[in-house]
C-alpha cells in the first residue's frame, strides 16, 4: 500500500444515500464535458488530441519534451475568497482557468496564428469563449463571465514551437454550512484514491475506511 505521504491522495466521503461531490469537481467535470462534446462533434471544426484536468502538467520537464497530445486544452478551477451572507450561508466566487496549448513545427507564430489546417492558441482562445461564456453548465452557479487571458509559455523546444495561453472565467454561487444541530451520522465511509504520476487521471491504489456507527 503507497504511503499517503509520499504521493497526491484525493479522498471522498460515501453517506447511505449517495456520494458527496464537491461543487468544483462538479464544474471542472462539466467544463471538460461542454468542450469535448463540441471537439468530438466536429462543431469546432477540428479536434483536440487532449481535453482534461490540469494536474500540474507544467510542472513536470516531461511536457517540454515528450507531451505530443496537441490541440490540448486543460482545466482546472480554484482562487476563491468566500463571503460572508449569513450565519452559515456564504457566496463562493471560484475563478475558472481553461488552458489551451499548441505545437507547431513550423515555429513560434504558427503556434499562435494556426494554419488552414492547424489550429493555433489563438482560435483556441476564441473557441473556449464562445463555448462558455453565459453558461451555467446545468448547475447551480451564475453564468460564467469573461475574465482575464495570459500568456504562460511561448517558446521553443528542440526543432518546435509551443504556445500556452490561459483564459479565466468567474462564476459565483452560495455555500450553505451543515446545520450544526443535524444529524452527522449519514456519513458510512471515506474513500482514498492514490495517485503516484503528477496529471494522472487514474488512480494507483485506493482504499476503503469504514466509519464507526453508533
Amino acid at each position: 500500500r503507497p504511503s499517503p505521504i509520499a504521493c497526491k491522495a484525493k479522498w471522498s466521503c460515501s453517506t447511505s444515500a449517495s456520494s458527496a461531490k464537491l461543487a468544483y469537481a462538479q464544474l471542472e467535470d462539466a467544463i471538460i464535458e461542454r468542450i469535448r462534446a463540441a471537439s468530438e462533434s466536429g462543431a469546432l471544426g477540428y479536434r483536440l488530441a487532449e481535453v482534461g484536468s490540469y494536474g500540474g502538467q507544467f510542472d513536470d520537464e516531461a511536457f517540454f519534451t515528450q507531451f505530443r497530445k496537441f490541440p490540448a486544452i486543460w482545466v482546472t478551477v480554484g482562487g476563491s475568497k468566500p463571503q460572508r451572507i449569513t450565519a452559515r450561508k456564504w457566496q463562493i466566487r471560484p475563478v475558472v482557468a481553461v488552458m489551451v496549448g499548441t505545437r507547431n513545427v513550423r515555429g513560434e507564430r504558427h503556434t499562435r496564428h494556426g494554419s488552414v489546417r492547424e489550429v493555433g492558441t489563438y482560435q483556441l482562445l476564441e473557441d473556449v469563449r464562445n463555448l462558455l461564456t453565459g453558461q451555467s453548465l446545468g448547475l447551480s452557479i451564475d453564468p460564467l463571465s469573461l475574465g482575464a487571458d495570459r500568456t504562460l509559455f511561448n517558446t521553443r523546444v528542440g526543432a518546435e514551437a509551443l504556445s500556452v495561453f490561459a483564459a479565466e472565467f468567474h462564476t459565483a454561487f452560495t455555500y450553505v454550512t451543515p446545520d450544526p444541530d443535524a444529524d452527522a451520522g449519514d456519513y458510512t465511509e471515506i474513500g482514498l484514491r492514490y495517485y503516484l504520476q503528477p496529471g494522472d487521471e487514474t488512480a494507483d491504489a485506493s482504499d476503503t475506511i469504514p466509519l464507526a456507527t453508533p
